[in-house]
């Protein structure tokens, strides 16, 4: 089982990049948007790996840091949550902002995720309950940005256009940042789509 890559990117595609390591083999390696917006081709990577062996393929998943593997690993125990799933709430998502949601009982939260459905939103809540506190940190001193980059990356896994979403949050930071700043992902979200409409 491979546990660990480290190389080059060699191509970024829209849900997964080619890591080309130093023995010269090129795996591809399936990552969150996150990782995909903040690299390009020919930076170094660093990535913890989850491998899924199915008949047909071996599947590589990527994690920059290792809580999102760990976040990663306690989402696909959740019955009828596989792989792809998990990584799409942590493409919409942060490991603090997902534990809070489910330690808090707040499946609503989860709610607008591709390929995620409300049932299956109240399904992680219900039984990763009471299992992800130690991922919440005590002090978000980024929370604000934080929200802000998951409603970011939320709307652009959704098909929006980063441009047209970057202009919108300018456009409602300017005309109330006080309010802006004390607001959650999902209010941002709604905001931004009055804004794009």
């Amino acid at each position: 089982m491979i546990g660990f890559l480290n190389g080059t990117i060699i191509e970024i595609n829209e849900k997964s990049l080619t890591l080309l390591t130093s023995s010269g083999v090129g795996y591809k390696v399936f990552t969150t948007l996150n990782t995909l917006l903040s690299k390009n081709e020919k930076d170094a990577l660093e990535v913890f790996i989850y491998t899924v062996v199915k008949d047909d393929a071996i599947d590589l998943y990527g994690f920059v840091e290792k809580e999102e593997l760990q976040m990663f690993e306690k989402l696909i125990t959740v019955s009828g949550i596989g792989p792809r799933s998990a990584l799409n709430i942590l493409s919409v998502s942060n490991v603090n902002n997902i534990a809070l949601a489910v330690e808090n009982g707040e499946a609503s939260l989860l709610s607008g995720i591709p390929g995620l459905g409300k049932r299956s939103c109240e399904k992680i809540v219900i039984e990763l309950k009471g299992k992800l506190s130690h991922f919440i940190k005590a002090e978000m001193t980024t929370e604000d940005a934080s929200e802000e980059n998951d409603a970011k990356l939320a709307l652009i896994s959704l098909g929006y256009n980063e441009k047209d979403v970057n202009n919108a949050i300018k456009d409602i930071k300017q005309n109330n940042a006080q309010i802006f700043n004390n607001m959650q992902a999902s209010e941002i979200i709604r905001e931004i789509l009055k804004d794009l409409r």
